[in-house]
């Protein structure tokens, strides 16, 4: 019999890990509860007696893992406790090696562009300001070490250890680190993915390890998506905004909201020994993660879309600065800064594949967004396409407008020679935001020429099946 979870009697979900939007560092974290209070307060080191406790619960907290998830203990965890000064400096390291100072600049200026950060924001500095606020402990595969807040709170270690140890004993079977290394080049709507495998099952033996009182298991819950939203330890409301709705656990509640319901329904078919296939071969889009109908029993794989670069043509002053693949999840972020949530949901059903490009002038004063997007229907198109244009709408002050009607949008941002331009055809929508009137039709003519070929494969720029 399956039983809905109630929120609010636990702080389950107020201890997620914590994998950035956009970056699989090599090391599974997790957050702490806390209150909107506690943040500004001072919190006390565990003295030598509570860090013995925390170790000597961790050992028996591992056992209990190791029988929920039906795997033995192959070699105890290393265990120790860090202060905030480890936590910083670890996380900081991690951030310097994936962003350079050039790939730093540039994908600075392309999430400022997209909204999901501020103006002028340092995006290092942010997402540690946002780690060390919440960070309760992380389990580090390349040290196969966990590491341990020194201001733990007692009264929910158990929650924060029960996840973690699970990322241990994933480790000790699936080899984490290879399993993060393999993802680290792929793209960000393939790495919400594969990180939906680690995060989607700690969250569910930890959420098993709380319900075995009641005789219960994840399994059995009829929301648990809707209960891991509301329990999340960031407000809707919140004030730690990327962008203008984008806030911080929209960005990074993907893996542990959709991962834990994409294995709700994956256990029940496959029990516990199918999560071998999982890790050998993962999920490489949102869509299957949020469809999982997409994924088992057969397998639909996102169609790959590759768009040249468009400065050695039709941009021929500017310069490729960043390009990515949002899938589902991430254009539905995209979209829901600008329009409600449940109409950017709908907009991108049927997504099969996208590619995002920003450009830049040799003088770095002006910037180019291009978007191609592919979808399994044509009507999922044109559902995009309205989305799309009223987004424009709202993003821009918009002037003179050289055509608006149910296939193309074309118009000048006020004030400006630069237009934004959108277009449906078939299954296919393409955007551009910020080229100058010269250049729009040339960067149109060139991205109408990325085509889907047949499935027998074939060479050149295009868009595939992966």
């Amino acid at each position: 019999m399956e039983t809905a979870y109630e929120p609010g009697g636990s702080s389950l979900f107020k201890t997620l890990p914590y994998i950035v939007f956009f970056l699989l560092v090599g090391a599974i974290g997790i957050q702490g509860a806390q209150s909107k209070e506690s943040d500004s307060m001072p919190r006390q080191a565990a003295d030598e007696k509570i860090q013995s406790e925390i170790f000597q619960q961790a050992d028996e907290v591992f056992g209990e893992v190791s029988r929920l998830r039906g795997l033995s203990i192959k070699s105890p965890v290393k265990k120790k406790m860090a202060d905030r000064f480890f936590f910083r400096e670890y996380y900081s390291r991690l951030l310097r090696e994936q962003y350079p100072p050039e790939k730093k600049r540039a994908t600075e200026k392309a999430y400022i562009l997209l909204g999901f950060l501020p103006e002028k924001s340092d995006l290092i500095e942010t997402y540690l300001d946002s780690f060390l606020k919440v960070v309760q402990g992380l389990y580090d595969p390349s040290s196969k070490t966990l590491y341990i807040a020194d201001w733990i709170d007692p009264k929910k270690s158990e929650e924060v250890l029960s996840h973690e140890l699970d990322h241990a004993l994933q480790d000790q079977y699936f080899d984490l680190q290879a399993f993060l290394d393999k993802g680290k080049n792929a793209s960000m709507d393939a790495q919400f993915a594969r990180s939906s495998l680690m995060e989607g099952e700690a969250n569910a033996i930890a959420l098993n390890y709380s319900l075995q009182e009641k005789g219960s298991d994840f399994t059995k819950l009829v929301n648990i998506a809707d209960w891991t939203r509301l329990n999340n330890l960031f407000e809707e409301s919140g004030q730690k905004a990327f962008g203008r709705k984008a806030v911080l656990n929209d960005v990074i509640n993907f893996p542990y909201v959709y991962g834990a319901a994409f294995l709700q329904k994956y256990i029940k078919a496959y029990g516990w020994p199918g999560m071998k296939s999982l890790f050998e071969h993962p999920p490489s889009s949102t869509h299957q993660i949020m469809h999982p109908d997409a994924f088992f029993p057969h397998r639909q794989n996102p169609i790959r879309v590759r768009v040249e670069d468009l400065s050695a043509s039709a941009l021929n002053k500017y310069k490729l600065i960043w390009e990515n693949t949002f899938g589902e999840y991430g254009l539905t972020l995209l979209l829901r800064q600008y329009v409600p949530e449940k109409e950017a949901e709908k907009s991108v059903l049927g997504w099969r594949g996208d590619r995002i490009q920003i450009y830049e002038s040799g003088d770095r004063r002006q910037s180019v967004l291009t978007g191609y997007i592919i979808f399994n229907k044509e009507g999922q198109a044109e559902d995009f396409f309205k989305c799309y244009r009223e987004l424009l709408g709202k993003k821009y002050d918009l002037d003179i407008f050289r055509r608006s009607d149910d296939t193309i949008h074309w118009a000048t941002i006020k004030g400006s020679d630069l237009e934004v331009y959108a277009e449906r055809f078939g299954r296919r929508v393409v955007f551009i935001e910020g080229t100058e009137g010269k250049n729009t039709s040339r960067v149109r003519a060139v991205l109408w020429k990325v085509v889907q070929p047949s499935k027998s494969g074939g060479k050149g720029r295009g868009a595939r099946d992966d």
